[in-house]
């Protein structure tokens, strides 16, 4: 269902290029917002083709919507500990990249942490480039705004407290996220 969210995303942008370059006349102005953009065009004075130009739009967003719901929901009981960890867009992330949670709890911390960097790290071992630090952990929130040279120790502490909730969600076992996220938060400020 993610990768089908990521494509709606897709979808959403290809038609709203279409629209705003059709719609530039009206004077309808584009703020970063295509749902925003949609329900102006639907409450400016269209004919009933355009009207409903403007209804597609709307109901692609809708369908986005919805599937945010669902997928925030399902994750949130399927992978409760990471989703306190990492939070559920990253966390659907790495789940998709791996395709299952089994997948995921047999991963060491190391591959975790450059999990998505795949590329980067063949150029790596191949030409003798420096390894990567980071692959999807990188958008975990705060970690892009340390400087480069940091970013690897934290990742590496991210990865570690989520090869840890991987496994208490696979085995629904509890354990104390609150900590792990406190250990992350010191490492950080440390970094800083």
């Amino acid at each position: 269902m993610y990768s089908v969210r990521k494509e709606i995303d897709e979808i959403i942008n290809l038609y709203l290029e279409k629209l705003v370059s059709i719609y530039t006349l009206l004077d309808i102005k584009y703020n970063n917002d295509p749902c925003l953009y949609f329900s102006r065009l639907k409450n400016a004075n269209l004919n009933e083709t355009d009207s409903r130009a403007a209804d597609m739009g709307s109901l692609l967003c809708g369908f986005r919507k919805y599937l945010d719901e669902y997928l925030q929901t399902e994750i949130q009981s399927y992978m409760p500990g990471t989703v306190r960890l990492i939070g559920p867009v990253l966390a659907l992330d790495f789940l998709l990249k791996a395709g299952s949670l089994k997948n995921l709890v047999k991963y060491p911390a190391g591959t975790l942490q450059i999990l998505g960097a795949e590329k980067a790290f063949f150029n790596h071992m191949r030409k003798g480039t420096p390894s990567p630090k980071h692959g999807i952990i990188f958008n975990y929130p705060g970690l892009s705004a340390l400087a480069p040279n940091k970013r690897g120790k934290v990742a590496r502490t991210i990865a570690n407290k989520m090869a840890i909730t991987l496994k208490m969600d696979y085995f629904n076992t509890g354990g104390n996220v609150d900590n792990m996220i406190s250990e992350i938060k010191n490492r950080m400020s440390d970094q800083v």
